[in-house]
């Protein structure tokens, strides 16, 4: 005769409480070990040459700890008028941030009110107690403290190379050729999905092995068809030759897959064939994959960075990425602006990940999946 112990609600909660509380502690240490890169790229780019370099390294920029100083002093010499501020700003945000639906709504009247708060801090009289600037200006004189710009390295980054021209073409090319794939990969994967044709399996296993060519083995190729035709320093030498992607088709493919059976079935007996199909009901559910592979894909032609600086030979037309290069000579690199620079070329990125994220994740969840 075996006994069964039960066990109570309370020490069932606690070993529930325990593995939630575990796993949430190694994720929050998978996040740290991923984000941690990027975190101390921005930190660097606020600190000088000589501190972005030292040895042992610093964590937060002598700049920021010394403006904290700077603020602590403020608050100790004038606390109302910046109570005063502080509770305003709070307070209405708070209250109209309810009001508000959606994320990129409540961001935008965030930086709205932020910036309405700095203009406000700095309209009264000079000498006036409600005048931010020159509080801050008189708080920084009693310290005795010099500092640059608080984007000083940006600005400095900024007018090192040409980056509007860069920032222009790759946006040109990325948004160019992201369009292009989804024109050229949305019937093909459809075709492989939906259609029957003789050799069909034969077809996407050649177009998979593709994917296994590594891309420098075709850069000489395509810079003599390139140059041939005479495109050498034009959008179509950055464009053309990528506006198919095997994975962009792939990942189309599985997605249709996954549309159910008697969708298309209860479809055609109403009189759709495949293209009006593939308009009208196919296209509107696949808007997640869609968006999931122009992100990859814009993120590829943003990054791109060996055949645009092959195929370019004067700074109007090259990309963001090439112009990276122009921080490093013979002399060594300035550390600090090149992680400015760094960082306003990834904020793009960011940006359109933060607008797209919610359709991105749904479409990584569901591709594939029948």
């Amino acid at each position: 005769m075996t006994v069964t112990m039960k066990r109570s609600p309370l020490a069932l909660r606690v070993s529930l409480a325990l593995k939630q509380t575990l796993l949430y502690a190694i994720l929050t240490l998978g996040a740290f070990l991923v984000t941690f890169p990027f975190l101390w790229m921005i930190l660097t780019s606020f600190k000088g040459y000589a501190e972005a370099i030292a040895s042992p390294p610093t964590l937060w920029p002598q700049a920021w700890i010394a403006r904290l100083r700077i603020l602590s002093t403020l608050i100790d010499q004038h606390p109302g008028v910046l109570v005063a501020f502080a509770v305003w700003l709070s307070a209405d945000i708070v209250i109209t941030w309810r009001l508000i639906r959606g994320r990129m709504s409540k961001a935008l009247y965030f930086m709205i009110h932020l910036a309405l708060f700095f203009v406000l801090g700095n309209i009264g009289p000079s000498g006036s107690s409600w005048n931010l600037s020159y509080l801050w200006q008189t708080a920084t004189t009693q310290a005795g403290a010099e500092m640059e710009p608080f984007l000083a390295n940006y600005v400095e980054a900024w007018g090192y190379a040409p980056f509007a021209h860069y920032f222009r073409n790759s946006f040109v090319m990325a948004t160019v050729t992201c369009s292009l794939i989804i024109v050229t990969g949305v019937p093909a994967a459809y075709a492989f999905a939906r259609m029957r044709f003789p050799g069909k399996d034969l077809i996407f296993l050649a177009f998979l092995a593709t994917m296994m060519i590594p891309r420098e083995v075709i850069t000489i190729p395509n810079y003599v068809t390139v140059a041939q035709l005479g495109w050498i320093d034009t959008f179509l030498a950055l464009i053309v030759p990528w506006i198919v992607s095997v994975m962009a088709i792939f990942f189309l493919r599985q997605f249709f897959m996954s549309v159910p059976d008697d969708l298309y079935d209860a479809a055609f007996l109403d009189g759709c064939g495949h293209i009006r199909f593939l308009w009208f009901i196919a296209l509107p559910l696949a808007i997640p994959a869609l968006v999931s592979t122009t992100l990859f894909n814009f993120l590829g032609s943003w990054n791109a960075l060996l055949w645009p600086l092959l195929v370019t030979n004067t700074p109007k037309m090259r990309p963001i990425m090439v112009g990276m290069a122009y921080f490093a000579n013979e002399f060594g690199m300035e550390v600090q602006l090149h992680n400015a620079a760094a960082t306003f070329t990834t904020l793009p990125i960011i940006i359109l990940f933060l607008l797209i994220q919610r359709q991105f994740i749904e479409g990584i969840a569901r591709t594939g999946i029948k």
